[in-house]
């Protein structure tokens, strides 16, 4: 199954009022740190959804390496599904057989659960999604099989995928993960600063 991850870099930060993706965490900027987890993962490509008006630098470590592709969504602004739409259309063209959604402000996303989601998607290929939950929630990343396409790219707004994936919870998996530092994502400087005492 070859399977591509969209990695969600375009948001406008306007909560964190700078670009929170280039905050340092550890070692690396804070978009880094997921992007390196998922570029270790089975993954085969990562699509970074950038937008025109950011300028990536906490990217310039790994803008070189042989999975990511670079795109620049000039739609971004009206909300996070015209990012999602901008990976989906390059994946349908290169013809991947399902996509993982990842959100560049969750630096804990670890490679196990990227793979354990890609090793139930495989095992059970007629599925159509395969979720993430948290304490009885979904969260991202959510992996969608290629028959996702055609309602993916019917998205608008800043809703996100989750209505499709409430319509469709018959035809798909939740798999639980314990870990709640897994899925923080960090859109305050509350949030942030708590990350730094965590």
């Amino acid at each position: 199954m070859k399977i591509a991850g969209i990695y969600l870099a375009a948001g406008k930060s306007s909560r964190m009022g700078k670009n929170k993706l280039a905050l340092p965490l550890g070692n690396a900027p804070l978009g880094a740190v997921a992007l390196e987890s998922a570029l270790q993962s089975s993954l085969e490509k990562m699509y970074i959804i950038t937008n025109s008006s950011q300028k990536s630098v906490w990217l310039e470590s790994l803008m070189n390496h042989e999975k990511v592709s670079i795109l620049t969504c000039p739609l971004a602004y009206l909300g996070q599904s015209e990012s999602i739409k901008c990976g989906i259309r390059r994946a349908q063209a290169e013809e991947f057989n399902a996509v993982m959604v990842l959100l560049a402000d969750q630096p804990y996303i670890s490679i196990k659960i990227i793979e354990d989601m890609i090793l139930y998607l495989e095992n059970n290929p007629s599925l159509q999604f395969v979720a993430a939950s948290n304490h009885d929630i979904i969260k991202p990343p959510v992996l969608f099989s290629a028959s996702m396409y055609p309602a993916l790219l019917q998205l608008q707004g800043d809703s996100g995928a989750k209505a499709l994936l409430q319509a469709n919870a018959g035809k798909g998996k939740v798999l639980s993960f314990s870990s709640a530092k897994a899925f923080l994502d960090i859109d305050t400087k509350d949030d942030y600063n708590r990350l730094l005492k965590n």
